[in-house]
């Protein structure tokens, strides 16, 4: 569908007639009938400002006092603020100063440019006008690269993202939001982590880089430390890590003035909530298990209220919450009794929250100590060579591990015309799986099917040190609620990844380790390997995928027309594991 044809469609919506031009031109109608011409590089440059300047657009919309309770139901006098925003740039003053007079008119035609690229279906701008910022950054990222071809060209042909159920802006949420990426030495591992935060928010803001030392040995190298030393007392030294969790602690909660004028801290929509990117290079140079003893641990106990445990929550407490999350501290509220008064302002400084607004968010952190919040995303890049540490199925079990030339494979024939793009993460919104996170799966709506898959694998591997345990199961099935599969073949497809992130990762040793007996006694017959009696059995429970391909739901294809399709991943590794036991003696999910 053309852009032309998408307004026209439209135009039974709300009336407005809307005609793309050959060419940049694009024209539209008041509602006096007045005709307006509007060029479409300064639509596309101006959906690029809104995302470049959302946290400022916001400010001024903001501070209207007629506006509406959300930014994307349209009202005049907080649009005319947006607009005005974009007259700071010359190159955006017809846009601006358009938007200022034929406000409504105008702001109906970036609603339907919005809704094409990011294929939502356009209601009208009073209901919804896409003016938050994941529509936004959904839309540019759909931007064809030749504006002139607007008319040409079809968004929703581009990939795999119409056939796969995503949250409502377009990211795909992930199951867990701590991953390890392995691969070999300048695979591009921190390169995607940026480019994870470029699609989902801002680098300057939303995307921390740091580089793991290899005399790391405490968690305080990575939270900061207590310092003793000089006369003026104790005084906590901060990390950028511990600056870059109040970050997305303040990207969560927003200030809003009371009634009698008093500052208060609030939970914002999470649509509006951006993730934000920790990005730990080469992890594992030191000894993860001892530098990052305290986030493993807490990692475990963030939790989002479930929706009965929700109204239960808010008849207590006679609030409407939309959702209620928790999670332990990582810098615990004993920190601060050791401080003195000027050793607290020092830290409150040091933190970014100084001013009256951050009050009450100062005063919970003395109280309860900073938790982990929500919106943060741990991505820990990681080598396997003869310099590095190994890992414990303690980190194994609380990370996805994702084989990064696997999920994203150098193809060297692509170098100069890339024909693939990863799909954007975000951070999950469930923490415990249920029945109601499962209904909408068209594939497997009571989780049924993946129940049995799993205890099928878990049945080979008991008595094994590598058995699984309730966590894997709940982290399946919030795979599967995140993803969503449509069909068994791409249920088979969530399945897949899975083995290849949370249970193969688990299996090294040698042929002693990895032996199983069928029978017992003198019944036992020669002992065959875990990997051979596991590629046996999902010969049959994948018996969709394992001969065939599968969807890759991590890539799609930018191709126009085309999907992206990758052979059984697990199938693939599973006997290259096996031939490496049979020749060496030992195998390992890793090189």
């Amino acid at each position: 569908m053309s852009f032309h044809e998408f307004c026209r469609k439209s135009s039974f919506v709300d009336g407005q007639q809307v005609i793309g031009e050959p060419g940049y031109a694009i024209k539209y109608a008041n509602a006096k009938g007045e005709i307006f011409i509007v060029n479409a590089q300064d639509l596309a440059d101006f959906l690029i400002f809104l995302e470049k300047n959302y946290d400022e657009v916001k400010a001024a919309w903001s501070s209207v006092p007629s506006r509406k309770s959300v930014i994307y139901e349209y009202e005049e006098k907080s649009y005319r603020a947006i607009y005005g925003v974009a007259s700071r740039d010359d190159h955006l003053k017809s846009i601006s100063s358009t938007g200022r007079s034929q406000t409504r008119p105008l702001t109906s035609v970036i609603s339907k440019f919005i809704c094409y690229l990011g294929g939502f279906e356009y209601q009208n701008v009073s209901e919804n006008s896409h003016f938050d910022y994941d529509s936004i950054v959904r839309a540019v990222r759909n931007l064809p690269s030749n504006i002139k071809n607007l008319d040409h060209a079809d968004p929703t042909k581009n990939s795999n993202k119409t056939k796969r159920q995503v949250n409502n802006h377009g990211f795909v949420r992930l199951p867990k939001s701590f991953f390890l990426l392995a691969g070999v030495s300048g695979s591009g591992k921190t390169r995607f982590v940026r480019q994870q935060a470029e699609l989902t928010g801002s680098l300057d803001e939303t995307y921390c880089l740091v580089p793991v030392r290899p005399d790391w040995h405490e968690p305080s190298d990575l939270l900061g430390y207590i310092s003793r030393l000089g006369a003026d007392g104790p005084r906590y030294v901060v990390s950028d890590v511990l600056r870059f969790i109040v970050s997305a602690w303040k990207e969560i909660v927003a200030h809003v003035e009371t009634g009698d004028g008093r500052p208060e801290w609030v939970g914002r929509d999470l649509a509006e909530i951006r993730p934000f990117w920790l990005c730990l290079d080469e992890m594992n140079l030191a000894p993860v298990e001892q530098y990052f003893a305290d986030f493993l641990s807490v990692l475990e106990t963030r939790r989002f209220l479930n929706e009965e445990e929700l109204q239960q929550y808010n008849a207590d407490n006679g609030v409407e919450r939309s959702y209620v999350y928790s999670s332990d501290s990582v810098l615990k509220p004993a920190i601060f009794t050791q401080l003195d008064s000027v050793g607290e302002s020092v830290l409150r400084n040091d933190l970014g929250l100084v001013g009256g607004e951050f009050d009450g968010m100062w005063d919970y952190f003395r109280a309860s100590g900073i938790p982990l919040p929500f919106n943060l995303i741990v991505a820990g890049t990681v080598n396997m060579d003869e310099t590095t540490h190994g890992f414990s199925r303690k980190v194994i079990d609380r990370a996805l591990s994702i084989d990064f030339g696997e999920f994203f494979p150098n193809e060297f024939d692509q170098f100069f015309d890339q024909q693939t793009e990863p799909v954007a993460l975000s951070y999950p919104l469930v923490s415990s799986a249920n029945k109601e996170d499962l209904k909408d799966v068209p594939a497997d709506p009571e989780g049924k099917k993946t129940v049995a898959f799993l205890s099928g694998i878990n049945s080979l591997l008991k008595g094994s040190p590598f058995e699984l345990a309730y966590r894997a199961l709940n982290e399946l099935l919030l795979s599967v609620a995140c993803l969503g599969p449509q069909d068994d073949r791409t249920l088979q497809a969530v399945w897949d990844d899975f083995l290849m992130m949370k249970v193969l990762p688990r299996i090294e040793g040698d042929q002693e380790k990895l032996a199983v007996f069928d029978g017992a006694g003198v019944d036992a017959v020669e002992p065959q390997d875990i990997l051979g009696k596991l590629s046996g059995h999902l010969k049959t429970a994948m018996a969709g995928i394992w001969e065939s391909d599968r969807p890759d739901l991590l890539r799609v294809s930018i191709v126009e027309g085309e999907t992206l399709n990758v052979e059984c991943r697990s199938k693939a590794k599973l006997n290259w594991m096996r031939h490496r036991l049979q020749t060496n003696g030992f195998t390992s999910f890793w090189p």
